[in-house]
């Protein structure tokens, strides 16, 4: 493979994403970090964040109670695991991640759920292996959701469920677009303006007109640009994109 290659840009994405995190204050290689989330933030840097993620996550804890025939969980994007850490007491879980590191997979210290280590564009995993997918603060980390969401609908059981959470949906592309300018100077300054190439939120028409999933909104989300940029990359200051950031369940179609 060139040393350019997909591999070689994968590997970078992820050292990069792992150092901006943790400069963020998104991400620790203490342990207590992944424990308490998302009802306390040990870093004391994201309270706000976790406040929504955790209002989230009861929301996703209460629509799974409420889909018959829940038994198997995949969380793309887990990170370092604490959604599906959350979720193991009562489903059989799965995470998967492109970090393996300490920040991410290897992080979790749950015994009973499985781990992955894969790219939500392509997932290693055999069609119709499970019930839901949820992909929460993930799915706007590729610029190809359909990918992910052809993906997600070839891993789910008829009738499987997924669930999105704490992704940036806009009224608009250009909206979307604009917030992406934003996201881009925001690296830039970091020092890691590669990261953009891997972002970028989604559309209500995206959404809408998706053949693989027929969507509810059952948490409309926070409104205006400032709750869903900020719940990103944190403190940057712009115009309005009409941003929220809701949970969507998705019925397979």
């Amino acid at each position: 493979m060139e040393p350019d290659g997909p591999a070689t840009s994968v590997r970078q994405f992820v050292t990069d994403y792992r150092r901006v995190r943790l400069a963020e204050g998104f991400a620790s290689t203490n342990p207590e970090f992944a424990h308490q989330l998302p009802f306390r933030d040990a870093t004391g840097r994201n309270a706000a964040t976790w406040r929504v993620r955790a209002r989230h996550y009861l929301v996703i804890r209460a629509g799974l109670a409420l889909i018959p025939g829940v038994r198997r969980v995949l969380d793309l994007g887990a990170g370092n695991g604490w959604l599906a850490r959350r979720l193991a007491s009562r489903y059989q879980v799965t995470a998967l991640d492109l970090d393996a590191g300490e920040t991410g997979l290897a992080g979790l210290d749950e015994p009973s759920v499985a781990r992955v280590c894969g790219d939500l564009e392509t997932l290693p995993i055999r069609d119709g292996a499970f019930d839901v997918v949820i992909a929460a603060a993930s799915l706007h980390y590729s610029t190809r959701h359909e990918r992910i969401l052809a993906e997600s609908a070839r891993v789910l059981r008829r009738g499987g469920v997924l669930i999105l959470a704490d992704s940036p949906v806009y009224s608009d592309a250009a909206s979307r677009d604009r917030a992406w300018q934003r996201t881009l100077s925001y690296y830039q300054s970091a020092g890691y303006p590669d990261l953009a190439r891997r972002y970028r939120g989604l559309t209500r028409s995206e959404l809408a007109n998706n053949p693989w999933f027929r969507f509810l909104t059952v948490s409309p989300g926070l409104g205006g640009w400032k709750s869903a940029f900020d719940h990103l990359v944190g403190g940057v200051r712009g115009r309005s994109a009409g941003a929220r950031l809701p949970v969507l369940f998705g019925w397979k179609r």
